[in-house]
């Protein structure tokens, strides 16, 4: 069906399905997708369109603002992914996951909202974290944790802008920052060292930086990456 939506003639995809209520996506294409009961009338539906029409214009602009990569990648967005640059592309999906291929990272979406977007972007580059620090810990736990007979560390994520990473000794956990996913592993490694060795120096005294250099001579290369 077709229906004219701010002033334009819009394509409309209607899938019939057993569910309760009604669901509106939008296209990469522009065009509409609305899922509902088998028994709901067109009638219903071009009421339920035109009192989203806000919405939609919201969710077209945005759509608009993220084309689907082309075969060079040269106009589409692009994420820093451990400081090497990925092409995005976005393809409407039942459900929000992205998967890496190459240099081209693809968003698999219910719909392109920024919101949505944002939260599958910052749950995978929290796994992918997660992995990275399981897979370095084990020498900071036994360097520094163990040989001091500490306890070892939880360690989390959290998406935090003024800060890469954060040490509550009393709580026996560490923070790291989302957005260190952007920059080259490197630098994730030197804000893992430097929070372990909060443990042992609760401040960034001289006594703090001779422990750091002392387990991570290239420290200071590596930390800068991200300034």
């Amino acid at each position: 069906m077709e229906i004219y939506v701010n002033g334009r003639l819009t394509q409309v995809h209607v899938e019939r399905k057993r569910i309760r209520n009604m669901y509106l996506r939008v296209n990469p294409d522009g065009s509409l997708r609305i899922s509902c009961a088998k028994s709901v009338s067109e009638a219903r539906i071009r009421q339920f369109i035109q009192s989203k029409e806000s919405w939609i214009a919201k969710a077209l602009s945005s759509v608009r603002k993220k084309e689907t990569v082309n075969q060079e990648g040269t106009d589409s967005p692009v994420i820093w992914w451990l400081g090497e640059k990925k092409f995005v592309r976005y393809v409407e999906a039942s459900r929000d996951r992205i998967v890496m291929e190459g240099d081209i990272m693809t968003f698999f979406l219910k719909d392109f909202s920024e919101e949505r977007i944002t939260k599958t972007f910052r749950k995978y580059a929290s796994e992918q974290l997660m992995i990275m620090a399981d897979e370095s810990r084990g020498q900071w736990d036994e360097a520094i944790c163990r040989k001091h007979h500490m306890p070892l560390p939880a360690i989390h994520t959290r998406y935090m802008t003024s800060r890469w990473g954060v040490c509550k000794p009393s709580e026996h956990k560490i923070t790291l920052s989302i957005r260190l996913i952007h920059y080259p592993r490197e630098a994730f490694e030197s804000v893992l060292l430097h929070e372990y060795v909060h443990f042992l120096v609760q401040n960034h005294s001289s006594a703090f930086y001779t422990e750091v250099y002392r387990h991570m001579p290239q420290y200071d290369r590596w930390n800068g990456l991200l300034k």
